[in-house]
C-alpha cells in the first residue's frame, strides 16, 4: 500500500504506487464511504474523502487529480467547490455527484467545465466510477 501516514485515504486500489488521487466531498458519511468504495476499485486510484467542503478545499493541491463533489452541502455548495477548484487548480477535473432536483444544476456544472452524475439512480455509483475513470484518462 502506498498511503501517506497523514492522509485520510479510506480506499485504495491494489495497483501500482504511481497512483492518482480522487478527492470526494460530501456531507453524508454513508454516501462518501460508498463512493470511496466504488472509486477505490479503479486501478491506481487513491480516494480521499472530506465531509466538509472547506476542509476539502484546504486539502486541494497539485497531488489531487480529480474532485468529486456533492451539490447540496452546508456552507459551500458544489458550485462553490467547482469555482474554487477552477481558481486554484484549473486543469483538475471536477464531477458533481448529486441527487439535487434543482433545475439547471447539471447544465451550470457542464457550462463551467464539470461533469454531472446523478445520485440515487440504480447505476449511479457505477456511472460515477466510469466518469472518474474517463476524467483521469483525459
Amino acid at each position: 500500500m502506498c498511503a501517506s501516514s497523514e492522509s485520510e485515504t479510506l480506499y485504495r486500489s491494489t495497483g501500482r504506487c504511481d497512483r492518482r488521487t480522487v478527492l470526494v466531498v460530501d456531507d453524508d458519511p454513508e454516501l462518501t464511504a460508498l463512493a470511496g468504495a466504488y472509486l477505490g476499485r479503479l486501478d491506481d486510484v487513491a480516494v480521499e474523502t472530506r465531509a466538509d467542503p472547506e476542509a476539502a478545499l484546504a486539502r486541494l493541491d497539485e497531488s489531487v487529480d480529480c474532485v468529486v463533489s456533492d451539490y447540496e452541502m452546508p456552507g459551500l455548495d458544489g458550485m462553490d467547490v467547482l469555482a474554487a477548484v477552477r481558481d486554484r487548480q484549473p486543469d483538475v477535473p471536477v464531477i458533481l455527484f448529486s441527487g439535487t432536483g434543482e433545475a439547471g444544476v447539471a447544465d451550470r456544472a457542464r457550462e463551467r467545465g464539470a461533469r454531472f452524475v446523478r445520485k440515487g439512480q440504480a447505476d449511479g455509483f457505477d456511472r460515477l466510477a466510469a466518469a472518474v475513470d474517463e476524467a483521469l484518462g483525459d
